[in-house]
């Protein structure tokens, strides 16, 4: 199963918020995926999930020769929006 079909499915796990996923412009084949969810439960809760295993197993045999998982705490976070009125 593909990254395009898993990305929907993860709608319907309990804590899921949203994920992205970005390519490195300085290494080829280097990329992020980077999750939110709710709250540390919810991440432990799907990493223990069937279909998360499956991605795991699909990964280490056909996309990755390493990667590495962190899961961070935001302190603090900040944005900016110039809209159409600012310019």
């Amino acid at each position: 199963m593909s990254w395009s079909h898993y990305r929907p499915l993860l709608s319907h796990v309990a804590g899921f918020i949203s994920i992205e996923r970005f390519q490195s412009l300085a290494t080829e084949g280097k990329m992020l995926s980077l999750s939110w969810w709710e709250n540390e439960y919810a991440v432990l809760q799907w990493k223990n999930h069937v279909l998360h295993a499956k991605a795991q197993q699909e990964g280490r045999e056909s996309i990755f020769d390493f990667y590495k998982i962190s899961i961070a705490h935001i302190t603090r976070e900040y944005s900016f929006k110039k809209d159409k009125d600012n310019v």
